[in-house]
């Protein structure tokens, strides 16, 4: 069975370029990670449709599609490509177990670290997928794909600063109809 080639929106070197990833790093333990960003996170903000079209058009996009990936989509998927990365660097998987790669001049972090770490990504994710966000419903008009979804495709959520999303309860246990959403509220609170 052919595996078919994945359409990835950054690689290894623009990647090793926005974070502090050295230049050791091999893009094969980068890909995976790149791609599960892409389907885990930004599809969930820009849409399937619009994900589907930067990747089918990348190599000739429209000048607003590539000012949106250049300036908004890759930077958050850097950051959540990170997230997902950061526990393989540490550690690597062989036939029978799982090994922690360690080095003759390097000390491998504790779990504490890791976690700062993992925190830090993860803030820089937000801060540029919120970016992302803010100019996708302020621009909404350019991407006609934002706005197009289907069975089976996933719709964008954005996630606007100042809103929440409020469950109100009669105080019994949730009933099915309450659980998938019915009595969910959407509110927007002031900044």
């Amino acid at each position: 069975m052919a595996i078919q080639a994945e359409v990835l929106l950054i690689n290894a070197e623009y990647f090793k370029k926005y974070t502090h990833t050295n230049d050791s790093v091999d893009q094969n333990l980068l890909n995976p990670s790149i791609y599960l960003a892409q389907d885990k996170y930004l599809q969930g903000t820009l849409g399937t449709k619009l994900l589907q079209y930067l990747k089918d058009n990348i190599a000739s996009l429209p000048s607003d599609y590539q000012t949106l990936l250049d300036n908004y989509v890759r930077r958050a998927l850097c950051w959540w490509t990170m997230v997902e990365v950061l526990p393989h660097l540490a550690y690597k998987i062989d036939n029978s177990t799982i090994l922690q790669r360690t080095s003759e001049d390097a000390t491998p972090v504790d779990d504490a670290r890791m976690k700062d770490l993992m925190d830090k990504a993860q803030s820089n994710a937000r801060f540029y997928t919120d970016r992302l966000d803010e100019y996708l419903c302020a621009n909404s008009s350019l991407f006609p794909e934002y706005n197009e979804y289907e069975n089976g495709d996933i719709a964008p959520r954005p996630q606007r600063k100042g809103e929440s999303t409020i469950l109100f309860s009669n105080g019994k246990t949730a009933s099915a109809r309450e659980r998938s959403g019915a009595f969910w509220l959407n509110r927007h609170l002031p900044r």
